[in-house]
Order: C-alpha cells, then sequence, then structure tokens
C-alpha cells in the first residue's frame, strides 16, 4: 500500500490495490522479504491485458524489477495484446517501454492529472483472430 502510495496517492491506493489483489490481477516482486515492486493489471480491457501501474522501490529501480513484472504479466497474459501506459513527462517509463518491446499506440488527453497519457501495445504472440 505504501508504495502505491507513493505513485497514486494515499487516498487512491488501499481501494486500487485491494481491488486488484482481490480479482488477482496484482502481481509482486520481493527483495530480501520486503516488497520491491508490483504490476496491477486488468485482462478485459477491449479483450486485451492493460497494466494500469507498475512501482517499484526507489533504491531498486534499474534493477530488472519492472522487466521482470512484465514479463510475468506477458506470461499469464490470456490476450496475445498488452497495453501499458505513462504520462507524457515520464521519460524514464517511455524509454522502459521502448526496451521491453512495446511501441507507441496513441494517447489520451484531457485527463484530471493534465498530462498526455501515453498508450503502448505489444503483441505477445500471433492470434488467428486479428
Amino acid at each position: 500500500m505504501a508504495l502505491a502510495a507513493e505513485v497514486i496517492g494515499a487516498e487512491r491506493a488501499g481501494a486500487f490495490v485491494r481491488s486488484h489483489a482481490e480479482r488477482h490481477h496484482l502481481l509482486v516482486a520481493e527483495e530480501a522479504g520486503e516488497v520491491a515492486g508490483f504490476l496491477a493489471y486488468r485482462t478485459d480491457w477491449f479483450q486485451c491485458t492493460f497494466v494500469g501501474l507498475v512501482a517499484v522501490r526507489e533504491k531498486l529501480r534499474r534493477h530488472g524489477v519492472a522487466r521482470a513484472l512484465y514479463r510475468m504479466v506477458e506470461e499469464i497474459s490470456p490476450s496475445p495484446r498488452v497495453f501499458s501506459s505513462t504520462e507524457e513527462t515520464n521519460a524514464v517509463s517511455i524509454k522502459m517501454h521502448t526496451a521491453l518491446g512495446f511501441v507507441p499506440s496513441g494517447y489520451i488527453d484531457n485527463l484530471p492529472q493534465g498530462y498526455r497519457e501515453l498508450l503502448f501495445y505489444k503483441r505477445l504472440r500471433p492470434s488467428s483472430v486479428g
């Protein structure tokens, strides 16, 4: 909860983490018995997997935690498509998405935070559905 609060604020963190945990859509990475990071996702986003939030403890960033979490969600995704997003101001996240094989897929304007949200897409495996 504390790590989520750092990213989305304390007022939203509890409900957000609980709802993803209840649906079993919360992946957690541990380091020395402590939470190193987590990834929250959903599988009902236009029949695709959508990563809604990734957070890694500051001291463990750039050590492969986010990469491992993304690989885990890719392995369990029921869809051959995974989408993710980040604010247009988050250069580190944009670079990470590119390094993980995601490509730009569009953006969303007019969100409450005031920044454009960039969408990224990655095809995991061929699909006969299209």
